[in-house]
């Protein structure tokens, strides 16, 4: 069986099992992985059966694996709506996952999933709403349905849930909406929405033109369209917001205040107070300058940047090329900042695209209208929205992680390799960026 592991997959301690399991999975090496299963694992086969015991688990993977494996491709990649990495199992007929949960080091509780429940949506890789935007639009409360996803956070299975019931219009190209009947699971110990997946009990469908749409919004009033996402006839918005708790760390708090400090300077026009801001840093050389974006450029845009003045009078943007430093969790996050400084500076015209919002607290999320229907509280409990730093076993080498919000992208994670060299200077490498929530504001300039 083909495996691919997608790069740009948070490094987490679950993460790392997941992987280990599609290794051992994919080579067929039951016997290790019958090691990293818990002794009362179970799987559950979605709307099916569920089997338990290590024992069960293992025999059905050898019985999956002789009947169809070789027919499948087996990947590694992110899942929004569990906020962690999953395993996808595709074919040419059949797409499904397995969703793990992991305690301990340990594989307690499988769910092997369709990848997707219709055609215009309701997928695991869509991000969760929340239960305010369930409670609005599936007003029924119906029975538990068993094998069917349990909690992801504390495993509460699915027929301990509780179910609601209704429709949820997704766009369908851009002349219509398709209301779905769905089915939605909300666990009552975490308060997080489970499964979000198509009534099988009803093959009925809402269809909505563009201009019957139209139509029926010219007969609300302005207060009972704002009732609605986007103050248009289909999806009721939640009834109560998702509200991230506010949380920080220590290097998102210094690059709130290097951030403010760069508001401060493009004002003054002088680069001393962010040399010593960044005091981990040293210059050799030439002298650090600054330009500050305007509209008087003959461009279609600009956006302001440090540079170093060159022997001819061009502009060297790349300032970290007469940066030395030494290894250290401070001097990373800086040469971080600082190669990222012109995403928070003026900016005119087309250079707005370059702007981004950085998450220095997970609160900043609560404020974003996009994000109002969606539960982000996955990405809080996977650490996906703070700064992080993590260095090589041998010290040379750092992985940035830092997560921001730009209105042509969404929610991304980014992460910046920095190689420490033994010269002093330093070496960079755009790593993979992670997509946590894809947005475009559809502004062209």
């Amino acid at each position: 069986m083909q495996l691919t592991i997608a790069p740009n997959i948070p490094e987490s301690e679950t993460s790392d099992i997941t992987i280990s399991f599609a290794k051992l999975f994919a080579n067929a090496d039951f016997e290790d992985l019958r090691e990293i299963l818990s002794d009362d694992a179970y799987i559950v086969l979605f709307n099916r059966e569920t089997k338990s015991g290590r024992d069960a688990v293992v025999e059905y993977f050898k019985d999956w694996q002789e009947r169809v494996g070789d027919d499948f491709k087996c990947e590694v990649r992110w899942s929004a709506q569990y906020a962690r990495p999953e395993i996808y199992f595709i074919s040419e007929k059949i797409k499904q996952a397995y969703i793990l949960g992991i305690e301990e080091d340990k594989i307690v509780r499988i769910l092997l999933i369709p990848c997707s429940f219709s055609a215009v949506g309701f997928s695991i890789d869509e991000t969760p709403y929340n239960i305010g935007f369930i409670e609005a639009n599936l007003p029924k409360e119906v029975e538990a349905l068993k094998h069917h996803a349990f909690c992801p956070m504390c495993g509460k299975a699915s027929e301990t849930l509780s179910w609601r019931n209704g429709v949820i219009f997704k766009q369908k190209g851009i002349d219509k909406k398709h209301g779905l009947f769905v089915n939605a699971s909300i666990c009552p110990n975490c308060n997080i929405v489970c499964e979000l997946s198509t009534d099988r009990t009803t093959t009925h469908v809402l269809t909505m033109t563009r201009e019957q749409q139209v139509k029926a919004d010219k007969t609300m009033t302005v207060e009972e369209r704002s009732q609605y996402v986007d103050n248009t006839l289909g999806n009721k918005k939640p009834l109560f917001r998702s509200i991230i708790q506010s949380r920080t760390n220590e290097l998102a708090q210094f690059g709130l205040s290097f951030h403010n400090l760069l508001n401060e300077i493009v004002n003054i026009d002088s680069v001393e107070k962010i040399l010593t801001r960044l005091d981990k840093l040293s210059f050799n050389g030439p002298m650090l300058h600054l330009h500050v974006a305007s509209g008087n450029t003959h461009s279609v845009g600009d956006n302001s940047y440090f540079f170093i003045e060159t022997k001819n009078g061009n502009h060297d943007r790349q300032v970290l090329k007469y940066v030395t430093t030494s290894p250290s969790v401070a001097a990373a996050w800086q040469i971080y900042l600082l190669h990222n400084a012109s995403s928070v500076m003026p900016v005119f015209w087309h250079g707005a695209y370059l702007l981004r919002d950085y998450i220095f607290d997970e609160a900043i999320l609560n404020d974003y209208r996009p994000l109002e229907c969606y539960d982000m509280s996955g990405l809080s409990r996977e650490n996906l929205l703070l700064p992080k730093i993590v260095f090589s076993s041998d010290g040379k080498t750092a992985n940035v992680y830092c997560t921001y919000w730009n209105d042509w992208k969404g929610l991304i994670r980014e992460c910046l390799q920095i190689t420490f060299l033994p010269n002093g200077k330093i070496g960079l490498t755009e790593g993979e960026s992670i997509c946590l929530f894809e947005y475009d504001c559809g502004i062209l300039f």
